[in-house]
């Protein structure tokens, strides 16, 4: 991805379910993987990327797992997380985050972590803009 272009948000329609999406570029901690992605922007999720296991298998991100960790789901269910740190690149800024995997992860998650570091404002239902960040 080019560093200084904006970057379009879009929406992805899922039944006349619009979810707001981005494209991201994931690496793994070495930076010698990577993989364009299509992650769902979900301000609720307060984590980094919420990942597939295939992306995560496919990033070596197994291989430097952190502690795992528990979540509960919107539907209030309780899910075992794997936790290694990835990068995620996003219009052009690349932060590393937590990258979060569990069995059954059908839609990929951009959460809030990566939105505050590269100082991405999502505003509901389609606008999406850099923000200053105070120093």
């Amino acid at each position: 991805m080019s560093s200084g272009r904006k970057q379009r948000l879009y929406l992805i329609n899922h039944e006349l379910n619009y979810a707001p999406a981005i494209k991201t570029v994931l690496k793994d901690p070495l930076k010698e993987r990577e993989a364009i992605t299509e992650l769902i922007i979900v301000t609720g999720f307060q984590g980094g990327a919420l990942i597939p296991v295939e992306t995560y298998v496919s990033l070596n991100l197994n291989l430097c797992e952190g502690l795992k960790t528990l979540a509960r789901t919107a539907v209030g269910k309780t899910v075992e997380l794997r936790v290694p740190k990835a990068y995620v690149e996003v219009s052009g800024r690349e932060v590393l985050c937590s990258a979060y995997t569990a069995l059954n992860v059908e839609k990929p998650l951009l959460g809030s972590e990566v939105l505050s570091k590269v100082g991405l404002l999502y505003r509901p239902p389609n606008k999406i803009g850099f923000v200053n960040k105070p120093q």
